[in-house]
């Protein structure tokens, strides 16, 4: 099936990389450098999520017709509706956000409505429940189910978007999360295609012509949400520690921000140099900070399958984010 995926993707995606500067002049959804947050030397293409999106869209027309994909991943067509028209939803309000500069908390509305409406119509979406192997009974969420599984997502969706700060990161990171999902089977076939899509983006990325924009983080967001709620629910290969290890450092970058920001009397949404890619970055440079981010995640999820005691593999993600943070903190005259 692979090598199929592979020729298809090459000839799909052929008019792209011919055309590309008068495909992105056309579409003009340009980051501009600012100087303060923004110090790419061009102005870039936001053209990151229209790729992934692109590829999804096409290899999904093609498998319907001639079915590429040997396993039905959806059920019936609720399913479909609730995983195509949550992608495309959030995909459209990033690409909004990138073209008009959408305020986070309107933003952040239009999202909870979208989660709001896609599990309302897949109850299979819907985190019920959290099983902990350290636990001897699992967490029953029950009236707050539905609430808690909208926050989580949210909160990926924000946590990604900001994580998205210097090139490579979020699109490494994610390639690093649909590897794993592949080598256990889970959504094998958009995995595959995600991997590619992201590989071709990392190269227009390496160059400084295109960046994945909130159109990227919010369509891989909400792709990796579902996928793993919908794993975790229905198939229980995906445990809820796994998933705290896998999407920890976003999230606990994220946390340290809203924690700082409100502490120095600022909105949680107010952007800034703070990031941890920031704070390495000043010292070294983008590609030190890049390359140390992703070796810790991967250690991080290395040492969760090389422990049998899950509890400590959940510390030790938790200290080991900490301690860079210290290492680091001086940086840029830090002062939490």
């Amino acid at each position: 099936m692979y090598e199929k995926l592979i020729v298809i993707f090459i000839l799909i995606n052929l008019p792209i990389v011919i055309f590309y500067n008068k495909i992105t002049n056309i579409i003009n959804i340009i980051d501009y450098r600012d100087d303060v947050r923004k110090f790419h030397k061009n102005n870039v293409p936001l053209f990151g999520g229209i790729l992934l999106t692109y590829n999804i869209s096409i290899f999904s027309i093609i498998d319907y017709s001639i079915g590429l994909n040997p396993i039905n991943i959806f059920s019936n067509t609720r399913e479909q509706f609730s995983f195509f028209g949550g992608l495309l939803m959030c995909f459209f309000v990033g690409l909004y956000d990138d073209k008009f500069n959408l305020s986070p908390i309107k933003k952040l509305f239009l999202n909870f409505f979208i989660i709001f409406v896609v599990i309302s119509i897949d109850d299979n979406l819907v985190i019920k429940s959290l099983s902990f192997s350290f636990l001897e009974y699992p967490i029953e969420l029950n009236n707050i189910s539905n609430f808690f599984t909208i926050l989580c997502v949210l909160l990926f969706i924000n946590a990604l978007n900001m994580f998205d700060g210097i090139n490579f990161q979020a699109a490494t990171y994610c390639i690093i999360i649909f590897t794993l999902l592949l080598f256990k089977n889970v959504y094998s076939f958009y995995c595959f295609i995600l991997i590619l899509s992201l590989s071709l983006f990392l190269i227009y990325n390496f160059k400084n012509k295109c960046f994945l924009g909130d159109s990227g983080t919010q369509f891989l967001s909400f792709l990796i949400s579902y996928i793993f709620i919908k794993t975790y629910n229905i198939e229980r290969s995906i445990e809820p520690e796994e998933i705290f290890i896998i999407l920890s450092f976003p999230g606990l970058d994220m946390f340290r921000l809203f924690l700082l920001r409100i502490f120095n009397g600022k909105h949680p949404f107010s952007p800034d140099t703070n990031h941890m890619h920031h704070l390495i970055k000043f010292r070294y440079n983008f590609f030190y900070a890049f390359l140390i981010i992703q070796v810790m995640i991967i250690l991080n999820i290395l040492l969760y399958y090389i422990l049998d005691n899950k509890l400590i593999s959940l510390s030790s993600c938790i200290f080991s984010y900490i301690i860079l943070f210290l290492v680091y903190r001086n940086n840029k005259g830090q002062k939490i």
